[in-house]
């Protein structure tokens, strides 16, 4: 069909090209500061998928990014654009929608706390942070409910903290050069399903923190380094020991890892996420500006032999974690690298329960150790001297807390709060401040009678503490002071006229013993399934069996139990002393609750033909005894010893 005259498109078809056109010009360039004095104005002014490229220059500002789809670039790199907060209690870049990408900046000058060089807020997706130079801020990247974006070939340095990921997700963070900021160099809490690959870091390290176990266990945290040395992660681990070439060491859900001779100084330092029956021993902890280790419910670990020292914020802070033993540590100037306070400590227990913390050396501190919200600790034989406190309990209950010396301390003991701690045989001398107790009532003396020797001479009695500034006197010579030492609203009744080690006592009950039964026959070898149930705390390491006579009577494998952890013994053949067999970790045994054992015996053992059988310390109970043969008694149980 031909057409005369001149030709004419429809009205929709003419409609669409003129959109089209609108849509492609929308998208233009902006130069700062040829279009726009400031980055600011040109943001303001701009629309969505435009590219503002930002020429040489120092520019002063604050800005405020809440249009998708920009590009704010500098034309010549981070050395040659700087931005510089001009309120420093604001962000230098704060970003609330998706996919912008901020590209060769260095961002200065947010040193307000919390504030930070670029900052994405809730819920900005798709976002990039490209060779930027993010430097002395209180952090230099914070994305806060952020997902899917990428934090890439940037270098972090001399910040409160580096890069904080707080409630996002699936962000990706590489090829980052991150270095001497004061407390982080990635701090992941409360998020998930991160990658965090072939990151720089220099006396930094990553820190997890969160209450889940997806935010241990999701996170990609492959080829990183600090200080030269590989970060190790691990997740769902079960045995093995770390590379002693480790700088830092993260477990998530691991169990039966040894984590031994290794130097963690100026990194992250060691840190455990819902992980079990874990070794950490003989290890230097040092520098390191977050905690030196670090257990997130956590429970049934070791640590001993270690050497922690100079770690910023603490020794070894245990949150939500329980039934760890805490032994034979050196402690010194721990959480002094900050502003004081409480939280700083060479051991934080925060709501964790049940951990026994023993012959350990507490020195220049800002705290030994610092419990708040916990109870049932046993706090034994350490050794405190010229920390700015040497305990602080708060919101705390039924810790015991005996046979430690206190020495030089400006604060002894501080108590908030606490109430029911028991607090007896420790020696408080020369502190500045012996105890501080507000709005507190605790036993401090001994719970019932014990019967001593002193100076040469025996008496029973209740005992307390003894202080170097009582003043009282003893007018019958037994040891203990006359009147009352008091402690604020509070009151030793039985202070002591010398230190607690002048007073030659008995051997403290640390053993659960069932004895030699009358007549241990019939024996033969099987499986013994029962409880344990004690009137006094029994610590433990190792599980003696009583023989029939004659015979080789041993235990094969012995297990305690209750629903928050687990201790384990394996017989390891005739050869040294292969009537004892030792625990995986020290069995703390607390008055009045109830222990699951389970004993394999090998040849004849020695039995207490009942069903039940009290003994000194408690009860031990028989579930079920299945012999050699497969026959099911309810009324048999290897006479054994727990004891250390």
């Amino acid at each position: 069909m031909m057409f005369k005259g001149k030709f004419v498109f429809p009205v929709f078809v003419s409609f669409l090209i003129l959109t089209a056109f609108a849509s492609v010009s929308a998208a233009k360039t902006i130069y700062v500061p040829d279009d726009y004095e400031k980055i600011q104005w040109a943001v303001d002014n701009a629309s969505d998928g435009d590219t503002i490229i930002v020429r040489d220059e120092i520019y002063v500002e604050n800005i405020d990014i809440n249009k998708p789809h920009l590009t704010i670039k500098s034309e010549n790199g981070s050395a040659n654009c700087i931005v510089r907060a001009a309120n420093p209690y604001d962000h230098v870049f704060y970003v609330t929608a998706d996919n912008v990408t901020i590209k060769g900046f260095t961002v200065t000058g947010a040193t307000g706390s919390w504030k930070a060089g670029i900052y994405l807020y809730n819920n900005p997706n798709n976002c990039r942070i490209e060779n930027v130079n993010a430097s002395d801020n209180w952090c230099g990247i914070y994305l806060w409910e952020s997902g899917n974006n990428i934090i890439s070939g940037n270098n972090i340095s001399n910040n409160w903290g580096g890069i904080y990921l707080v409630y996002s997700n699936n962000n990706s963070i590489s090829g980052n050069n991150i270095s001497s900021n004061n407390i982080h160099g990635i701090y992941l809490g409360s998020s998930s399903n991160d990658i965090i690959t072939g990151n720089t870091m220099t006396n930094n390290g990553i820190i997890i923190d969160g209450d889940k176990l997806q935010h241990w266990n999701t996170h990609i945290i492959e080829n990183n380094t600090v200080n030269g040395k590989p970060i190790y992660y691990f997740k769902n681990k079960i045995g093995g020991k770390v590379p002693e070439d480790a700088g830092q060491v993260i477990l998530a859900n691991c169990t039966g890892i040894i984590i031994e001779n290794l130097t963690v100084t100026n990194a992250g330092g060691i840190e455990l996420g819902f992980s079990s029956q874990n070794t950490i021993k003989n290890n230097n902890v040092s520098s390191n500006n977050y905690d030196g280790i670090y257990l997130y419910s956590s429970s049934n670990n070791s640590i001993s032999g270690n050497n922690i020292l100079n770690n910023g914020v603490g020794g070894i802070y245990l949150s939500h974690s329980s039934n760890n033993s805490i032994h034979s540590n050196s402690f010194i100037n721990n959480g002094n690298a900050i502003p004081p306070s409480p939280g700083y400590a060479g051991i934080g227990v925060k709501s964790s329960n049940k951990n026994l913390i023993k012959d350990n050396i507490f020195e220049d501190n800002n705290v030994g150790i610092f419990l708040p919200s916990s109870t049932n600790n046993l706090i034994l034989n350490n050794i405190f001297n010229n920390n700015s406190f040497g305990i602080y309990l708060a919101y705390s209950l039924n810790n015991y807390i005996s046979n430690n010396t206190f020495t030089n301390n400006h604060r002894c003991i501080r108590l908030e709060h606490s109430s029911s701690n028991f607090i007896y045989l420790n020696n408080f001398i020369n502190n500045t401040d012996q105890v501080n107790s507000y709005s507190s009532t605790n036993i401090w003396n001994s719970t019932e009678p014990i019967t001593y020797t002193y100076n040469g001479s025996q008496y029973t009695n209740y005992l307390g503490n003894y202080w170097s500034d009582y003043t009282g006197k003893d007018n019958n010579s037994d040891g203990i002071g006359d009147t009352p030492y008091s402690i604020d609203s509070d009151k030793d009744n039985y202070p002591l006229i010398e230190r607690f080690e002048n007073y030659f006592l008995p051997t403290p009950a640390k053993i659960f013993d069932t004895g030699r039964p009358e007549n241990p026959y019939p024996s033969i070898s099987g499986k013994f399934v029962g409880t344990i149930k004690t009137n006094t705390t029994i610590i433990a390491t190792k599980l003696y069996t009583y023989a029939c006579e004659g015979t080789g009577g041993h235990t094969e494998y012995a297990i305690i139990w209750n629903e928050t952890w687990c201790a384990y013994a394996k017989w390891k053949g005739y050869k040294g002393d292969w009537m004892n067999i030792s625990f995986n970790r020290t069995v703390v045994l607390m008055p009045h609750e109830t222990y699951n054992i389970t004993i394999v015996t090998g040849s004849y053992p020695q039995i207490h033909h009942t069903s039940s059988l009290k003994t000194e310390n408690g009860w031990i109970n028989c579930t079920e005894f299945i012999d050699a043969n497969g026959k099911k008694y309810d009324d048999w149980i290897p006479a054994i010893m727990l004891w250390s």
